[in-house]
């Protein structure tokens, strides 16, 4: 979750959000959001792309991400 993070502050330039340690993210944020940040939100797209023979429009999150910033500031 933490690249994810820092990739929407860079693309946005803005400053990295703050790291905090587990006892300070047990002590300040809700079970909810704890569990949340604590899932691996990683995934393999290569069987998709094998099965569907497609690719997707932006290879990593840094170009997804200026694409959307891009789009944002147009309309």
């Amino acid at each position: 979750m933490t690249d994810f993070f820092f990739q929407a502050a860079a693309s946005l330039g803005l400053p990295c959000p703050p790291v905090i340690s587990m006892a300070r993210a047990k002590a300040t944020l809700g079970e909810g959001m704890l569990s949340y940040l604590a899932e691996s939100k990683r995934i393999d797209n290569t069987r998709m792309r094998n099965h569907l023979r497609i690719e997707p429009e932006f290879p990593d999150l840094a170009r997804g991400f200026a694409d959307a910033v891009r789009r944002s500031t147009q309309a």
